[in-house]
């Protein structure tokens, strides 16, 4: 069964091609993550679109190269995080000491040797959660259809 975003139709042969790079438990859990996986796709693709970062009546023509530098522009343009600074990271080391004991002398490392860990964990975790709501809001504002659960 094909899924539409919004106007847009996403094959079964489409979700297909895409499930190698979903391994799940089941052909249906691989299914599902594979046309979930095409729906942020093409709602990135559009939004894009809107931006005017490419042509509405190129979506469908673009090369994997093309697209994945466009939605990366797109992303870089309306995602900001904070630099976790000097004061956060300190804090997080101090509140979850137990993730930074060194297996073998079960002594917690030093704040300076795990500095840099923390640094990309909380950008990343930042990155993340902002991905998320912007994605939510594109999904809240598109029409999908035949993506279940």
């Amino acid at each position: 069964m094909p899924v539409f975003v919004n106007k847009y139709e996403i094959s079964d042969d489409a979700v297909h091609e895409e499930m190698v790079h979903h391994p799940a438990p089941d052909l249906a859990a691989a299914r599902l993550e594979a046309a979930r996986a095409l729906v942020v796709k093409r709602l990135l693709l559009e939004e894009a679109a809107a931006e005017d970062m490419v042509s509405a009546k190129d979506l469908d023509d673009l090369p994997e190269e093309k697209v994945e530098v466009v939605i990366r522009q797109l992303l870089d343009s309306v995602i900001t995080t904070p630099e976790a600074d000097e004061e956060t990271c300190r804090r997080y080391y101090d509140q979850h000491q137990l993730r930074f004991v060194d297996k073998t002398t079960e002594k917690v490392l030093p704040y300076d040797l795990v500095r840099a860990h923390i640094v990309q964990y909380l950008e990343d975790k930042a990155y993340h959660s902002a991905f998320n709501a912007y994605l939510d809001k594109l999904m809240a504002c598109a029409k999908i259809v035949g993506l279940a659960a």
